[in-house]
């Protein structure tokens, strides 16, 4: 896949993530927000939450390392290809099946006032950072995961990790959603 394939394809999934969250979550009273599910998981908010703090730990490093590097004009036009590390995140979190969360994005016991408007607030500057992005080489980059610092992974990987996993939690919340009804 082309570098600008998959930027493409990443824009147009952040931007119905972005659509898709704002109409499951901007109707629901703060009771329902906050409301857990039977099985005992979290609730619509605390999912925002925990996307909260995934967005608050990698926008950093992903910011510095794009401002720390060299730009490259035909990096659009390359193939890109995940790494090791970044193909095994993304099928992980591609698979439905229940995983633990790192303590570091373990949700706080009470969601941050206004969680909704400031995931999509990340959204809006995920695709802001995927449009900066173009001109940088997004297989030679790397980076350490702010989450697992022995991981290394790719630019795109780090892309693609944080809209898969966005997308898994949108399910998860349509899901606790549809218990509240």
């Amino acid at each position: 896949m082309l570098q600008r394939d998959l930027q493409q394809d990443l824009q147009t999934r952040t931007l119905a993530l972005r659509d898709r969250i704002a109409a499951l979550a901007r109707p629901l009273d703060p009771e329902r927000l906050l409301r857990r599910p039977a099985d005992g998981g979290w609730s619509v908010g605390h999912v925002l939450e925990h996307l909260c703090v995934t967005s608050e730990l990698y926008e950093p490093p992903i910011r510095a390392l794009l401002r720390n590097s060299p730009p490259d004009a035909a990096a659009a036009l390359r193939e890109w290809k995940p790494s090791l590390v970044g193909g095994l995140m993304v099928r992980r979190f591609e698979n439905p099946k229940r995983m633990s969360s790192p303590r570091r994005m373990v949700p706080a016991r009470t969601p941050r006032g206004g969680v909704v408007e400031r995931l999509l607030g990340h959204l809006d500057a995920l695709q802001l950072i995927l449009a900066d992005a173009a001109g940088f080489d997004w297989r030679r980059l790397r980076m350490r995961s702010p989450v697992v610092p022995l991981f290394r992974f790719n630019l795109g990987d780090a892309f693609l990790m944080l809209v898969v996993h966005a997308e898994r939690h949108a399910s998860q919340m349509e899901r606790v959603a549809a218990e509240l009804r």
